[in-house]
């Protein structure tokens, strides 16, 4: 195999390692794991990461090598704020200029996308989120194949796989015990198939506002669960109480940083658009 092929192998090895939650934020990529895990030199790992590097998954650190680009729910929100943008204008032309092959290739996505297993409970595995967001995604792109403009299509592709990345990072990386209760209930209607099937039927009814309205509410709901998730990292652990005494209580200066720290900000428009 050549040097350029087998560059671009690992350049998609990689890529899709750090998009599917393989590599956790900020994980050192050591060049001499990488090759073992491969199986490819470091010429074209060295090549790929600095590829890498131009699509803001990879951070170089000086005389330290390479590592993870890191997620943040500030970040989170201002790529969501940037899919909404994109994906709002390449819906509305789609809606408009679409036929019966764009039609057509909706419903045939929402029909892979109802018969794929939704990663829950029992069935949360890598495969089955691997498969779901295969799915997801293909049900959005199909939504928006008849969109004319190139440009908005390449932002899209890069919005959304940087969202993805944070997807994954709080799914796979996070500390958050997965037994509660109104997380799961907030992750189900995220990935319920009706929810999607809603978006369907007003791009084919060509309800313009409607299926923009339903995106809009689609994106909030991932703002939402991205925030209850670091919420729940967030929360104070109880102070285990020595024996023989009762565990001391924070000062009312603490209670008033911790108060403060963990107030919700105000709502965006978006947001609010979909209350």
């Amino acid at each position: 195999m050549s040097e350029p092929i087998k560059t671009d192998q690992t350049f998609e090895w990689l890529r899709r390692d750090i998009l599917n939650g393989s590599f956790a934020p900020d994980q050192p990529l050591r060049v001499a794991d990488l090759s073992e895990r491969y199986g490819v030199s470091a010429t074209p790992l060295r090549e790929a990461l600095s590829r890498l590097m131009g699509e803001r998954l990879v951070i170089a650190v000086s005389n330290r090598g390479w590592r993870v680009a890191s997620a943040s729910l500030a970040e989170f929100e201002d790529l969501a704020r940037a899919r909404l943008a994109v994906e709002s204008a390449l819906l509305d032309d789609a809606i408009t200029c679409g036929g019966l092959d764009w039609e057509s290739g909706i419903v045939a996505a929402h029909y892979r996308l109802n018969q794929t297993v939704a990663p829950l409970g029992r069935d949360d595995t890598l495969e089955n989120r691997q498969s779901w967001i295969g799915a997801h995604d293909a049900f959005h792109h199909a939504l928006l194949a008849a969109a004319r403009s190139g440009w908005l299509r390449g932002f899209y592709q890069q919005t959304t796989e940087q969202l993805q990345r944070h997807h994954q990072a709080v799914l796979f990386h996070s500390t958050t015990r997965r037994d509660s209760g109104s997380l799961d209930d907030i992750l189900r209607t995220a990935l319920s198939v009706p929810r999607h099937t809603v978006l369907m039927q007003l791009a084919l009814d060509r309800d313009r506002d409607g299926a923009l309205r339903e995106l809009e509410s689609h994106i909030a709901m991932t703002i939402t669960i991205y925030r209850q998730i670091v919420a729940a990292q967030t929360e104070p652990q109880p102070t285990p109480a020595v024996r023989g005494r009762a565990a001391p209580r924070a000062s009312a200066a603490s209670d008033a940083n911790l108060r403060a720290s963990t107030t919700r900000r105000p709502a965006t428009p978006t947001e609010r658009n979909t209350a």
